[in-house]
Order: structure tokens, then C-alpha cells, then sequence
């Protein structure tokens, strides 16, 4: 398999699982509406729509073969990387909260799926480009979310939604 072809591939698999992850949170949104946690379910959904629609950008400007679509689609994958390395750390709070059964459940099942894109962005990068992505997907949950919101200026509404619902 050619290393575009592996691209692809892992950007379609990465876009179908955040699609299924954000219908989920969206749904939990509705069902569930006095749901003490549903702000943080609110924001996950924003910062997985923001994930989806970053790393369609990345695949079309993948495809495109501009000359700036390398250097586009690496920032693309970066963003999303820090948006999800703050969602999967605040999915750990939530498992451990006093929440139903039920939602430990999904916020265990949704730290898997998130864990597991973000091992996908990950064989997608470029070990050079991957340096720099590393210390936020990595590091505490604390440099996640330094990471993340200066990465992503423009999105801090969402990712403080997403801070203060893990917190409480």
C-alpha cells in the first residue's frame, strides 16, 4: 500500500469514528437532558465537529496536491490532535465521576475511540512533523489543554466548555 493511499485511509477511518463519537454525544444531548455532565457532552460534540470538519479540510487538501496542501494538512492534523488529546483527558474524569453506569461506560468507550485516532493522526504524520505533536498528545493532561488552546486560538469558547465540564 503507497503511504498516500495509507494517508487516505487513515484520515477516512479517523473522520468515520469522531462522525459515530459526535452523533453519540449529540444523542446523549438529547436523551438525557438532565444529565449533570451536559455541558460536557455539548462541548465534546462542537470539539468533534471541529475534529470531523478539520480533518475533511486535511484530506481535501491532501488530494489537491497544492503546494501549500502539506503544509495546510499537517496543521489540520495537529489541530485536531490537540483537540482530542483535551477530550480524551476529560473523558478520564468522567469515567471516574459518580455518573450512571451507563455513561462510564461510554466515556470509557469514547477515551478508547479517541485514544485510537489519535494513534492513527499519529502513523499519518511524518516523524518530523510528529515532534511536534507528540507533547500534547502525551503529556498531562495539563499540557494537553495548554496545547490545545494555543494551537487553536479561535476555538477557546469550546475547549473551556470542554475543560469546565471535565472539572465538574
Amino acid at each position: 500500500m503507497n503511504k498516500n493511499t495509507k494517508k487516505t485511509n487513515g484520515i477516512k477511518d479517523s473522520i468515520s469514528k469522531l462522525f459515530i463519537l459526535r452523533d453519540s454525544c449529540a444523542g446523549t444531548c438529547i436523551t438525557q437532558k438532565d444529565n449533570p455532565n451536559i455541558m460536557w457532552f455539548e462541548g465534546a460534540a462542537v470539539l468533534l465537529e471541529q475534529g470531523v470538519d478539520k480533518l475533511k479540510s486535511a484530506k481535501l487538501k491532501m488530494d489537491s496536491g497544492s503546494e501549500d496542501a502539506r503544509k495546510d494538512f499537517y496543521r489540520n492534523v495537529k489541530d485536531t490532535v490537540s483537540k482530542l488529546t483535551v477530550l480524551k483527558s476529560s473523558c478520564l474524569g468522567g469515567a471516574n465521576s459518580e455518573e450512571t453506569n451507563e455513561n462510564v461506560i461510554w466515556f470509557e468507550g469514547a477515551e478508547s475511540i479517541i485514544r485510537e485516532v489519535l494513534d492513527q493522526l499519529q502513523e499519518v504524520v511524518p516523524k518530523t512533523e510528529t515532534q511536534a505533536v507528540t507533547p500534547a498528545a502525551t503529556g498531562s493532561p495539563k499540557t494537553g489543554v495548554i496545547a490545545a488552546s494555543d494551537a487553536a486560538d479561535e476555538d477557546n469558547d469550546a475547549v473551556e466548555a470542554a475543560k469546565q465540564a471535565a472539572a465538574g
